[in-house]
C-alpha cells in the first residue's frame, strides 16, 4: 500500500492513516441526511424479503461449503473453528440446513455472520496514482477461512 491524497488534498504519512483514508473512501458512512429517493430505498428495504426466486440452500451445498473450511484456522469473532462447523454439521444435517434456509426467506442474517477482512487491490494502470479510488475492495468471509489478520474496522 503506498501514499494517498487525503480528502483536504494532502498525503498520508503512514500505512495506518492510508488505510483509514481508503477505508473511508471505499465505505462511506450513512451522514444521515437522505432525499426522498433515500428514505424510499430505506423504506423498502427494511421490509421483509419474500421473492419465489431464491432457491433454497441443499444440504450438500452446505456440506461443500463448510468442508472448504481450514479445521486448523483458530477460532474467529465467534470462537468457533472450522472443524466444529464440520463436526457440528455432521451431527445435525438437517438442523444447520433449516437455520441457513430460514435465514434466506427471512431476509435477517445475525451482524457476526457479516464481518469481513477487506483487502484494497490496486486496479490496473493506477498504481503511481495517488487517488484513493485505485483501489477496489476484496472482502474476505471471517468466519471458517484462513486470514492473515485480526484487524477489524
Amino acid at each position: 500500500m503506498t501514499t494517498v491524497r487525503k480528502p483536504d488534498v494532502t498525503q498520508t504519512k503512514s500505512l495506518h492513516e492510508t488505510a483509514i483514508v481508503i477505508l473511508y473512501y471505499l465505505f462511506t458512512e450513512d451522514s444521515g441526511e437522505d432525499n426522498l429517493h433515500h428514505r424510499n430505498i430505506k423504506k423498502v428495504i427494511e421490509e421483509p424479503v419474500h421473492t419465489d426466486d431464491d432457491a433454497e440452500f441443499t444440504q450438500e451445498k452446505i456440506k461443500n461449503t463448510i468442508e472448504s473450511f481450514y479445521h486448523k484456522k483458530a477460532p474467529g469473532l465467534d470462537g468457533i473453528t472450522g472443524g466444529i462447523y464440520q463436526r457440528m454439521f455432521h451431527m445435525f444435517p438437517r438442523i444447520i440446513t433449516t437455520i441457513y434456509n430460514q435465514c434466506l426467506k427471512r431476509g435477517c442474517f445475525p451482524k457476526r455472520w457479516k464481518i469481513a477482512e477487506v483487502i484494497p487491490v490496486t486496479k490496473p494502470a493506477n498504481e503511481n496514482s495517488l487517488d484513493p479510488s485505485k483501489y477496489r475492495p476484496i472482502c474476505f468471509f471471517k468466519y471458517g477461512r484462513k486470514d492473515t489478520g485480526q484487524a477489524t474496522y
